[in-house]
């Protein structure tokens, strides 16, 4: 029997003044580029989001500096068969409005998931292969899947987790306005003033380890230059997504420190190569003809006019790793037979020919301008370097708020994303981006651009149904060769180095996943 709870969905949230301004032994002062789009956990699995999430929210399992998954809330797991999993949850953890936290709250967080409205990137592909998920005792669940799921416990365990008694229906906007935003995390929700500031305070009852400190303002700065110019007149503690070019100039600076790491997040060209017709792609003479990217060999010839070192050493200040594929070497799922491709505008050519665009045809390449580091200047690089193989390309950049969205309506042709691995292994991203599209099995989620291959498909099926990590690690790689070596289903260009900037009054842990969490942060004494 499930112990009922009592929780306050109206938390007290207590405004503090001068922290915007101030500064203080007690108050971490954060500048962030990517701003979240709604504070409601279950609303977007986009890295915004989830970071916000992670400040104040946990989830039932945790990943470490070397990308392997640990317990959180979840202490320990169990396969009992193919298809039954039993959970053992953390006691004694306690909710922001000192409710406890219990396996109904596991339950009904993940019946919440296919309820919340609007997500522009939902977690739904989390919860999918769920056939049944029932209460053993307060702190035990008993998970059965539709099929055998290897890598449920990095799928389960990336949901996080809300009091049962919100209910499933309980809106985002409850969240945005603090009515709703209680979780189990190191800090508290205070306040949210969109593309302004987030408010936190610490968590003075969490069950881990006590925050380094009591007080936490956020605030969003997408431009990049304003970003190191507020670090650098004194005005935060520390910046996230700094750019390569500053690097050296925020070293010379007294007072301030750098810290980074090659990340998991693979930056790339999706392709809508499954339309007949697809809006930004003409012929030269800016006629309607039909897609060319639904021919392999047009996908092959762009991947050979991208000079993947160039943009590095260039646009990234040789703070990347140019690539190929869709995890970085140490993953499980990296095949070391898959080179970079190559630069080669004359193999390029002759495969345009081959494939019928002797005289090439026109193209607009789409992407964010305040998403990943030089994101417009990657696409404007992209664009140089297909005119150099004789196609007429332009750019058009805007704001993350506005593309994101445009680009899950697929109403580009091609288009700069990025994809970051937070499990240590490459088969969420080639799942979510690869796999043939299939909502109701949480299946290419993030497949904007329709590549479907059945032998891709059917090696990814195998794959994600086999708990012998041998076995999976070679179907994996043979995965990865199909769909960017055989088939160019999207075009890899490189993984992005995380550099965060930050008083060296503050001492920061940084590591391979894209966050910046306040407890990560702390001061030195």
């Amino acid at each position: 029997m499930i112990t009922r709870k009592k929780c306050v969905l109206g938390m007290a949230l207590l405004a503090l003044p001068g922290l915007l301004s101030s500064a203080s032994a007690d108050t971490l002062r954060l500048a962030l580029a990517g701003e979240h789009q709604s504070v409601d956990p279950h609303f977007s699995r986009t890295s915004p989001n989830q970071n916000t999430a992670s400040n104040i929210f946990e989830t039932l399992v945790s990943v470490d500096e070397k990308m392997q998954m640990g317990p959180l809330l979840a202490t320990s797991w169990e396969n009992i068969n193919p298809t039954t999993w039993e959970i053992e949850l953390k006691q004694g953890v306690t909710f922001h409005d000192g409710s406890t936290f219990d396996a109904a709250d596991v339950i009904s967080s993940v019946e919440r998931i296919p309820n919340v409205e609007d997500s522009p990137s939902s977690f739904i592909s989390l919860v999918s292969s769920i056939a049944s998920i029932e209460a053993l005792s307060d702190h035990k669940l008993r998970v059965t899947t539709k099929a055998p799921a290897p890598d449920f416990m990095e799928q389960i365990g990336g949901v996080y987790i809300i009091p049962s008694e919100l209910g499933v229906t309980i809106k985002s906007a409850d969240f945005d306005a603090g009515k709703a935003t209680i979780g189990t995390g190191p800090y508290k929700f205070v306040s949210w003033t969109p593309n302004e500031s987030l408010i936190l305070k610490a968590n003075e009852q969490y069950w881990g380890e006590v925050p380094g400190y009591s007080d936490v303002v956020i605030r969003y700065i997408p431009n990049a230059a304003s970003r190191v110019a507020t670090l650098m007149a004194g005005d935060v503690d520390a910046i996230d997504q700094v750019p390569p070019s500053d690097v050296a100039v925020v070293k010379a600076r007294d007072g301030l420190e750098i810290s980074s790491s090659i990340s998991g997040r693979m930056i790339y060209l999706h392709l809508d190569s499954d339309r007949d017709k697809t809006p930004f792609i003409k012929g030269m003479d800016g006629a309607e003809i039909s897609n060319p990217l639904r021919d392999k060999r047009v996908r092959k010839a762009l991947s050979l006019l991208i000079d993947r070192n160039r943009i590095v050493e260039h646009i990234m200040d040789g703070r990347a790793v140019p690539t190929g594929q869709m995890v970085p070497e140490s993953f499980i799922g990296y095949n070391p037979e898959i080179p970079t491709p190559a630069y080669d505008v004359d193999g390029a050519k002759a495969l345009l020919a081959e494939a019928g665009y002797p005289d090439g045809f026109s193209l607009t390449i789409h992407g964010p301008n305040d998403r990943y580091v030089n994101d417009a200047k990657v696409i404007q690089a992209l664009s140089q370097l297909f005119a150099r193989g004789g196609l007429k390309s332009s750019v058009e950049a805007m704001p993350k708020s506005i593309y994101f969205k445009s680009a899950s309506k697929r109403e580009f042709s091609v288009f700069l994303v990025g994809f970051g691995t937070t499990s240590g292994n490459s088969s969420r991203g080639l799942e979510q981006v690869l796999s043939s599209y299939n909502k109701e099995a949480g299946i290419g989620t993030f497949n904007r651009g329709r590549f479907s291959n059945p032998a891709f498909d059917d090696v990814m099926a195998r794959a994600t149904a086999t708990f012998d990590d041998d076995e999976k690690e070679q179907l994996l790689k043979e995965a990865a060769t199909i769909g960017f070596v055989e088939e160019q289903g999207v075009l890899p260009l490189y993984f992005e180095e995380l550099i965060w900037a930050h008083s060296n009054r503050v001492a920061y842990k940084s590591g391979p996943v894209e966050r910046t969490l306040a407890a990560d942060f702390s001061p030195v004494r």
